[in-house]
């Protein structure tokens, strides 16, 4: 059986490696991969280790491109694996292998469909996370569900605590599920539409952090599902945006005004939100890098609505002044 793998990162890097080292009768034909960045692939990428390995290669603008579908065709695929890769795949492509295609997916199927499923569980506080393989079809996230493994999320999980346990369970069952195609034992489970959900592609302001709009909990979950390796959530200081990159719940109720900083100490800012006071423990100024946990001092405060609706009026106030 030959196999096409699209991938990306450490976790399309991980699966081919697994596929290589499994003693199973099939082959690496080739892979796909994101067009090149500026400056060299980082050591572990994945199109580093497809370099490495001396596999064909195609990194297409366009996977579904003529040129891009006749390269795949060329290779006489039986399976494609997509392990982290970005594009959506078209129906042409999905006909290119006698077997079809399967896709790597980090959340719960059909109740995560969509994009950033790990980081929308940490959003809405789940307990556990599941990650999924499943055959691919012309919906999003529409197919069977061929393989799945489910993870507790600790109170204080961050997004890379997540990734890190999906690149790991990744691997094997991608092994477990292409041995199962090449055996012909695969054991598909049907969707159930009516519990489908679909979550969007998040975007770098939707980290926007107002201390009055949301509970500690609610901040608490947005800094640990933004924070590194992703854009972040951010609040603003003195008007200097912060990135919020860790956080913790208080341990006993401190109540008092959203935004307003009212400890300072070796946990980091004790900061009240609209409910309590949650601890910031790292966040760093984004227009010099400086440590905000150190520049903010106790009675300062962060961004609220209330504020920013008091400075617009003020500044309506000036110009209806001076006209």
């Amino acid at each position: 059986m030959r196999i096409v793998v699209a991938g990306n990162k450490e976790r399309g890097a991980a699966c081919l490696r697994a596929l290589l080292a499994a003693a199973e009768p099939w082959e690496v034909a080739g892979a796909l991969a994101h067009p090149a960045g500026k400056g060299p692939e980082p050591p572990g990428s994945f199109a580093e280790t497809v370099f490495r390995l001396g596999l064909p290669l195609l990194r297409p603008a366009d996977v579904n491109d003529p040129a891009a579908l006749a390269w795949v065709r060329g290779l006489r695929p039986d399976l494609v694996v997509l392990a982290g890769y970005g594009q959506i795949v078209r129906r042409p492509f999905l006909e290119l292998a006698s077997r079809g295609c399967i896709n790597l997916h980090g959340g719960r199927l059909p109740q995560y469909r969509g994009s950033s499923p790990m980081n929308w569980a940490l959003i809405r506080g789940e307990k556990e996370f599941t990650v999924s393989v499943l055959q691919v079809d012309e919906g999003v996230d529409t197919g069977d569900v061929l393989a799945e493994r489910t993870f507790p999320i600790g109170p204080d999980d961050t997004i890379a605590d997540l990734q890190t346990t999906a690149n790991r369970a990744f691997p094997g069952m991608l092994v477990e599920v292409v041995g199962q195609v090449a055996a012909g034992t695969l054991r598909p489970r049907r969707q159930d539409e009516a519990e489908a959900a679909y979550f969007p592609l998040r975007f770098p302001d939707d980290g926007l952090i107002l201390w009055d709009l949301h509970t500690a909990e609610q901040i608490h979950n947005r800094i640990r599902a933004l924070t590194d390796p992703y854009p972040g959530a951010f609040t603003s200081w003195n008007g200097r945006r912060i990135k919020l990159l860790r956080s913790k719940l208080a341990g006993g109720i401190y109540h008092g005004e959203p935004g307003r900083v009212y400890r300072k100490g070796p946990q980091g800012l004790l900061v009240c939100a609209a409910d309590r006071c949650l601890w910031v423990s790292r966040a760093v100024v984004t227009d010099g890098g400086a440590d905000a946990v150190a520049a903010v001092a106790r009675y300062d405060k962060l961004a609220t609505v209330r504020d920013l609706a008091m400075a617009g009026l003020a500044a309506l106030s000036e110009r209806q002044a001076c006209a």
